[in-house]
């Protein structure tokens, strides 16, 4: 109970002042240093997504092109491909530089033309002839030969009736033609210049034409 004289009074108590933190406790620097390593990141692979899609122009084959045969303009074309350290293409602008190169094997219109696919030599090369072989229906497999197939010419029994014999002559297919209307074809052969004596024969269909295995070229 109050004293007489005496007032109640009720004291009520002030909340002392609460210092609010800062943001990130002051450490603002970390935060704009992850900021910049993002953003470097994300310009990083942006750079390269760029670098790994940009393309080069190349050379390509517009047509078909058989082994032996010396590039012209027309058997060129150009591509735009990314580069690939596998595979050695050749940059357009050494088309020059390609024409009047070989084909050292039968190229496919449509394809990168590469530096391993061309040569320098002729075909036939020094010493080598040509002999064109005309096959009667039955006289070389039925599946047909291709360039750079390797091939046996054995003289019939009519070629070798005559005084002088001639021996069976290998060689490589160097192409081949269509077929005539009697379903005879003329394949040209490349063979040693020292064994020309097939030519008679193989020009007038008195030779057989056996598929050799690739080995032993």
């Amino acid at each position: 109970m109050s004293a007489p004289g005496l007032v109640a009074t009720t004291t009520r108590s002030t909340p002392s002042p609460v210092r609010h933190r800062r943001l990130f406790g002051g450490r603002w620097w970390l935060v704009a240093g992850g900021v910049v390593i993002l953003a470097g990141s994300l310009a990083g692979v942006q750079a390269y997504v760029v670098a790994q899609n940009q393309t080069t122009p190349v050379l390509a084959l517009a047509r078909d092109v058989g082994w032996g045969h010396q590039l012209t303009a027309g058997d060129l074309a150009v591509a735009a491909v990314i580069p690939d350290v596998h595979v050695q293409t050749i940059d357009a602008g050494e088309r020059d530089h390609v024409l009047g190169q070989t084909a050292a094997h039968t190229l496919t219109a449509g394809t990168l033309l590469t530096r391993a696919e061309l040569t320098g030599a002729r075909v036939p090369a020094a010493g080598q002839v040509v002999v064109g072989v005309l096959l009667k229906p039955g006289g070389l497999p039925a599946k047909g030969v291709r360039p750079e197939d390797r091939v046996l010419l054995t003289p019939t029994t009519t070629a070798t009736s005559s005084t002088t014999e001639v021996a069976p002559v290998t060689g490589l297919v160097l192409d081949s033609g269509n077929p005539n209307a009697d379903g005879s074809v003329v394949v040209d052969v490349i063979v040693n210049g020292t064994q020309n004596s097939i030519a008679a024969p193989a020009g007038s269909g008195q030779v057989v034409l056996s598929l050799l295995a690739a080995d032993g070229r």
